[in-house]
């Protein structure tokens, strides 16, 4: 009966102590996976397909991706420092207003040809207030890879401020494009011929 007792002791302290391998996702990925959900529901709804659904659809899918993307961010980081404290407040907006609509254009342009593919959440690394969710949407002859980048925001909240598809990143691209402007009226005529 005393083995008995020891072996029971031994079992329950290893089975407190050990850490669980149990793969959660953290509330990042959570929040993020439910945006993404929100999207493909978007993108498989009969009433919004078609070409005379474009503008609904698209308003739709902005709606979404704005609450969980911080375009200010993202607009912030393309940008070099000391160019971004050049502009005023108001080439600043503008600036923020076109990136944004840059961006949301080049993401709704390559998700609006999901067809069923599936998404596979790879990995969830959470370090602090950042994290990466890395993705893979498997199709029937390959894997593309899109990892994002995160921030904790106010109130738990987890806001993608970057993305990397197949190895390119998004902003980062940006910058580097935008690297030899000099001035914000440049960066501006720049962006609006990008969106034209």
């Amino acid at each position: 009966m005393k083995f008995f007792k020891q072996v029971l002791l031994i079992f329950t302290a290893v089975c407190i102590l050990s850490p669980i391998n149990h793969a959660v996702a953290s509330v990042a990925q959570e929040q993020l996976q439910t945006t993404i959900d929100q999207i493909l529901d978007i993108l498989k709804d009969p009433a919004l397909k078609g070409d005379e659904n474009t503008e609904k659809r698209r308003t739709r899918l902005k709606d979404k991706i704005s609450e969980r993307f911080d375009f200010e961010k993202m607009s912030k980081s393309s940008v070099a420092k000391n160019l971004w404290k050049s502009g005023t407040q108001e080439e600043k907006k503008e600036f923020i207003k076109l990136f944004s609509q840059l961006l949301e254009d080049t993401y709704i342009s390559k998700i609006e040809s999901y067809t069923n593919e599936k998404i596979v959440y790879v990995k969830d690394d959470v370090k602090d207030k950042k994290a990466t969710i890395d993705t893979k949407i498997i199709t029937d002859t390959n894997e593309i890879p899109i990892n994002y980048s995160l921030y904790q925001a106010e109130g738990n909240v987890w806001k993608v401020q970057n993305i990397q598809v197949v190895g390119l990143n998004l902003v980062g691209n940006y910058r580097a494009q935008f690297k030899s402007i000099r001035t914000f009226d440049k960066l501006l005529e720049t962006l609006k011929k990008k969106l034209e």
